[in-house]
């Protein structure tokens, strides 16, 4: 058996393990220099390790990716971390990530403020999201946490992150933000590019084929036994020809793309925050991620490095504006935040379909593995639910999708 996998990310990366682990002829096409998609690196001379395009850390709770990390001989590069996640509120800075910060936060009256925590840990503790589908993140968030706290806390950042979408989220998908995140965070020791490097390795060693620079635009299905798409739903689409009402399917689903503009400074932005949402929304972009207050800044020179990230649909006038033009419009934003920093250097990435958005009733439109073409099977950051665009659950759909395609072959 030969199995074409369309797109080296981590979703086709852990699929390629799987089956050739289960010695399998596998050969991946990806169509850019390096693999691991949206978890994919770079790095400047005087970096000792580098950098992901897009934020990137794992929870203590994501079982899929630290099991496949140890099974790689990876379990000593594993980081275990406890970083500040905090809000912006009010032209200031607040703890908001343990039950004690919440208390104290001043933004909301002391009742709502208990009120927030016990949904919270309502949330933690019940693992029936289906429910929650059928209503949106106000239709259930606002009663249960009343008016300050949803328009103070929850409504500015499902609009800060969704935008035009915003009114619509399922409170699925706000329920799976409360229960999958835990007190520590995870990093790997080289950062995700080293884990995306060893897993290419473990699948070459076992036989796989990798084909980097390698665009495919058509392909002809009569030289594999199956094919694995990892690529956006849009994507597919051009490259088999699916029924009409399938592909309509794919394109009922709206999409974000992700953009963060980073930079490199003399000073942190952020003096002890690692991450900061940023609820007052005459900010023009949606979150700071003080990558170096997590991971200790020797490993990039010396230098401080910070995300400036946002979620943008489709049209949106920052897609079309240049790093410079971009960094022009954010600086007094920025200077809000932190007067005391100069810009060494930045980088800015954007990339296409990077969110999808978890209206209600999602999973009813959410594509499967197995596409209505025989041994063709898609799977995405669409397939993802209730869960947020995490790499644990991009590694455990690739192993969920080679366990059906060695299905198809053991009937």
């Amino acid at each position: 058996m030969h199995i074409a996998i369309i797109g080296g990310g981590v979703t086709g990366l852990a699929a390629a393990y799987t089956l050739t682990k289960r010695g399998v002829k596998v050969t991946v096409f990806e169509k850019d220099q390096t693999l691991g998609g949206l978890a994919s690196g770079f790095r400047t001379p005087s970096w000792d390790w580098p950098l992901e395009k897009t934020y990137h850390h794992f929870f203590t709770n994501d079982k899929a990716i630290i099991a496949l990390a140890k099974e790689l001989g990876m379990e000593q590069d594993l980081m275990i971390l406890s970083p500040t996640t905090s809000v912006y509120w009010n032209n200031k800075q607040y703890p908001f990530d343990t039950p004690m910060t919440i208390l104290k936060f001043p933004g909301i009256p002391f009742p709502d403020r208990l009120r927030m925590g016990i949904t919270a840990a309502f949330m933690k503790i019940n693992p029936f999201w289906q429910p929650l589908e059928h209503m949106t993140a106000k239709q259930v968030f606002l009663p249960l946490n009343g008016n300050a706290a949803w328009n103070t806390i929850w409504e500015p950042l499902l609009d800060a992150k969704f935008g035009p979408y915003a009114g619509d989220i399922a409170a699925s998908w706000l329920w799976g933000r409360l229960y999958k995140r835990t007190p520590h965070l995870g990093y790997f020791r080289g950062g995700f590019s080293r884990f995306v490097e060893v897993l290419a390795l473990a699948i070459q060693k076992q036989g796989g084929i990798i084909k980097t620079n390698t665009a495919i635009t058509d392909i002809d299905r009569k030289k594999f036994d199956a094919i694995l798409l990892t690529v956006p739903s849009r994507v597919a689409i051009k490259l088999i020809t699916f029924p009409k009402d399938y592909t309509r399917q794919l394109l009922s689903i709206p999409h974000l793309w992700a953009q963060t503009l980073i930079l490199e400074t003399d000073k942190p932005l952020l003096e002890k925050t690692y991450w900061l949402n940023m609820n007052d929304r005459s900010f023009p972009f949606i979150a700071v991620v003080q990558h170096t207050n997590m991971i200790d800044k020797e490993n990039y020179g010396g230098r401080h490095i910070a995300y400036i990230g946002n979620y943008l649909p489709d049209g949106h006038p920052y897609l079309t504006l240049t790093k410079e033009q971009l960094l022009k419009k954010f600086m007094p934003h920025l200077k809000k935040i932190n007067a005391k920093f100069t810009i060494l250097n930045s980088f800015l990435f954007t990339s296409p379909f990077a969110q999808p958005v978890h209206t209600t009733m999602y999973s009813t439109r959410a594509p499967k593995l197995e596409t209505p073409v025989p041994h063709v099977y898609l799977a995405n950051l669409d397939s993802i639910y209730p869960w947020d665009r995490e790499t644990n659950y991009a590694v455990e759909l690739g192993q969920r999708a080679a366990k059906k395609i060695l299905s198809f072959d053991n009937p």
